[in-house]
């Protein structure tokens, strides 16, 4: 593969990662205003499952597009 057709597949592929993770923890963040202790913890491994794809993602993205 060339290198600019693998650094834009890594783009796009960190793209997806932060846009999967940062619809899991907006999908979950109103549960997370529940009263009920199986929502509250369900809804808080999700937002945090979000956050690592999103930090993941942001982390390659920034590191595949170094100078």
């Amino acid at each position: 593969m060339k290198p600019e057709r693998t650094k834009s597949t890594i783009d796009i592929i960190s793209l997806l990662t932060m846009a999967a993770g940062l619809f899991g923890m907006v999908f979950c963040f109103p549960f997370l205003w529940s009263a009920l202790l199986e929502d509250l913890v369900g809804a808080g491994f999700s937002f945090v499952g979000g956050a690592i794809l999103f930090g993941s993602g942001l982390i390659s993205l920034t590191m595949n597009n170094k100078k």
